[in-house]
């Protein structure tokens, strides 16, 4: 059912206005639920005199509401494309458990510089031993960029991506795969050196990384290789020309501490003790 609007003159300019929502005072039209005033300055339209609308407090709220609404959509539908699994979601500086240390604050500062390290095409490469946190710091630097600046961020491990490049489905477009991790606004490479040692793993894992360089998009990798073992590669020419390309594209960034998964275990169990110790009461 269409709303009846009612006309009034305001400075000799006919005004609609629905009276439900606005009130008439002093010859202008007020929004009945913050007060502010809602007819405009007489404008020429076509030949005629018109006022239109301004937006009032209520207006600028609902818009707001819904533009912050739009960016969360937007957030989980990055994340979703982004992440392997949901508990990398959870994978934030907020909830970073060890130590403020170097390599934490070079994370934080490249969100905080990301428009940047864009222009320059600088990435970062995590390197240290088995469960440092350097995948968490990572995804940490994955949330950020999404939530703050709604750009497309991918994390995907080397395995993972020779096996859907093995594939042999007839509905599976390995181009379209390349593309869509080689035009990636942000490109996280987890478990740099556990991809298999095979000719096509390593062209596959180059023309990866090359490409990237080439369209000067920054790329972030994880690694349990020393740093040393990749700026003295001696092992085959694809590997050297992979670790050559890392090494001008990534300031090299070593993650120390505990064993991450361990810690985040300990500190799950140990919470989840004392709930069912305090009766199923949360802690």
């Amino acid at each position: 059912m269409n709303k009846v609007l009612k006309k009034v003159m305001i400075e000799d300019v006919e005004y609609s206005f629905d009276p439900e929502k606005e009130y008439i005072k002093d010859g202008h039209a007020y929004c009945k639920v913050c007060d502010e005033r809602k007819d405009g300055k007489a404008l020429e339209f076509f030949g005629k005199q018109m006022i239109f609308k301004t937006a009032c407090k209520c207006d600028r709220n609902r818009e707001a509401k819904e533009k912050e609404r739009q960016k969360q959509l937007d957030v989980e539908r990055l994340k979703s494309s982004c992440f392997n699994s949901v508990i990398q979601w959870s994978y934030t500086f907020e909830n970073y458990q060890g130590e403020e240390n170097q390599s934490l604050m070079i994370a934080k500062n490249f969100v905080e510089d990301y428009e940047k390290m864009k222009k320059e095409n600088i990435g970062l490469l995590f390197y240290g031993s088995v469960g440092s946190g350097k995948t968490y710091l990572a995804c940490s630097i994955a949330n950020s960029l999404i939530e703050q600046y709604q750009i497309s961020v991918k994390i995907r491990n080397f395995a993972q991506i020779i096996n859907e490049l093995q594939k042999s489905s007839f509905d599976f477009d390995k181009n379209a795969y390349i593309e869509s991790l080689v035009n990636t606004s942000v490109l996280i490479l987890d478990d740099l050196g556990i991809e298999r040692d095979t000719s096509y793993a390593k062209e596959q894992v180059y023309n990866i990384v090359n490409s990237r360089y080439l369209k000067q998009k920054p790329t972030i990798f994880t690694t349990n290789l020393s740093y040393d073992t990749i700026q003295n590669c001696k092992d085959s020419v694809e590997y050297q020309r992979i670790y050559s390309r890392i090494i001008e594209m990534c300031i090299p960034v070593m993650v120390v501490g505990e064993d991450f998964r361990k810690f985040i275990q300990r500190d799950k169990l140990t919470r989840n003790k004392d709930r069912l110790l305090n009766g199923g009461e949360r802690t």
